[in-house]
């Protein structure tokens, strides 16, 4: 018994293809390899990238080309390069992927899910839409459960993918919530003394019961977490600008990690020690 052969799809605008090649081959992490690329076109019944083209090139010459007759193989090489089994050991490449790729595809109304499949999406007509619907470093803080109150500090340095800045916002949450919860003034070193204590002065805050010295160890590391915060990130990027600081995405997101653990242990903290 026959059957018919699915009918082609329509092929797909050039800057879209584009901008998807510019994505999987780019040079930089998380860009695929030349070997992975071709071995993707051959997978979908592609010869391999033409000779005389960097891999970002070629994979455009190829895939577009190809794609004119139907542009379901544009969908597959997608689909296929973003199986998620071949993240499996590296979920932090899927999801930078998968931002990146949604975030020029939402300019046509796609995105890239969970699965790894192109879907359907509200279409972008701005720049700061195209950020805030594909929900790069949004979506990736919340899978790694990023307090909320980060968010509220940094949105709009998020939707406009400013490492630099939000960390300086985001850091700048917890002098500016411990203010807020014990209603006392200042910054640094002079606030946290003033709130935790010191080595001779009984701290008016407490993070957990403080009754052994492990309790007193566990507190004083944590106010020393709070000055590592105010040394190491805050004040460096209130005496820089964003021009002389590269900001790695893997530090960002351990940094903003760290600021919502931070978070967290004053959620619980008292005046009075924990029971």
């Amino acid at each position: 018994m026959s059957t018919t052969p699915p009918t082609p799809k329509p092929p797909y605008e050039l800057q879209l293809v584009q901008a998807v090649c510019d994505v999987l081959g780019q040079t930089e992490y998380p860009g695929l390899s030349g070997s992975e690329i071709d071995r993707l076109l051959q997978g979908i019944g592609l010869s391999g990238r033409p000779p005389g083209y960097n891999k970002r090139e070629g994979l455009c010459v190829v895939l577009f080309n190809a794609q004119l007759k139907n542009g379901g193989l544009f969908i597959r090489f997608i689909h296929r390069a973003m199986e998620p089994v071949r993240y499996a050991k590296n979920h932090a490449r899927f999801e930078d992927l998968r931002g990146q790729l949604s975030e020029v595809m939402t300019f046509y109304g796609f995105t890239i899910n969970a699965e790894g499949k192109v879907a359907k999406s509200a279409r972008a007509k701005t720049l700061s839409e195209g950020a805030k619907l594909s929900g790069r470093l949004h979506t990736e803080l919340r899978h790694r459960g990023a307090h909320e109150l980060l968010f509220e500090y940094c949105a709009e340095e998020l939707i406009n993918r400013s490492l630099f800045h939000a960390l300086t916002e985001a850091s700048k949450s917890i002098p500016s919530r411990v203010r807020k919860i014990t209603g006392l003034a200042g910054d640094g070193a002079a606030l946290y003394d003033g709130v935790f204590g010191t080595n001779t002065e009984r701290p008016l805050w407490f993070i957990n019961a403080f009754d052994s010295a492990s309790d007193v160890s566990e507190h004083r590391g944590f106010k020393q977490i709070l000055l590592g915060v105010h040394g190491h990130y805050r004040n460096p990027r209130a005496h820089s600008s964003r021009i002389d600081n590269t900001e790695v995405l893997p530090d960002f997101y351990d940094a903003m990690s760290l600021f919502s653990y931070v978070h967290r242990r004053l959620d619980t903290a008292s005046r009075t020690p924990l029971t």
